[in-house]
């Protein structure tokens, strides 16, 4: 919240009465940039938790059984310890199913395609909302 708020006051305020400077640009860049952590850091527990519960269904659906510990608590750093070590497991059984040539094996990459898929496009930030260019008169 306070990045995301720092971000547009940077954006809102500040960049707008140093336009045409280098330091407006600065400001601006500055403020998109903590708005977006802002949004990152918001979310990074529930994706990682959402991450984790995909990942574990994946290894389930391939027949293994993961020896990943839960999380040891709800720190980002712990959810992406377990995260890591599921992803570890998820690549082995990949490089496994692409090297395989039955139909199970193929849907079952299709699966994880997608959650990769899935994944990138969770963690792609909001695009700023810029306000509208003012025309200039020549």
């Amino acid at each position: 919240m306070i990045l995301q708020r720092i971000g547009a006051t940077l954006v809102q305020d500040v960049a707008p009465k140093l336009e045409g400077d280098y330091s407006g640009g600065h400001a601006g860049i500055s403020g998109v940039m903590a708005v977006m952590a802002g949004e990152m850091w918001d979310k990074e527990a529930d994706l990682l938790a959402n991450e984790i519960a995909r990942l574990r269904a994946l290894l389930e659906a391939a027949g293994m059984g993961d020896d990943v510990p839960e999380a040891a608590s709800l720190k980002i750093s712990d959810l992406k310890a377990t995260r890591n070590a599921l992803s570890e497991q998820l690549i082995a059984l990949q490089t496994r199913l692409e090297a395989a040539d039955d139909e199970a094996s193929r849907a079952l990459n299709t699966q994880i395609w997608a959650h990769l898929l899935a994944t990138s496009a969770a963690r792609m930030p909001s695009p700023p909302a810029f306000a509208a260019a003012e025309s200039e008169a020549t």
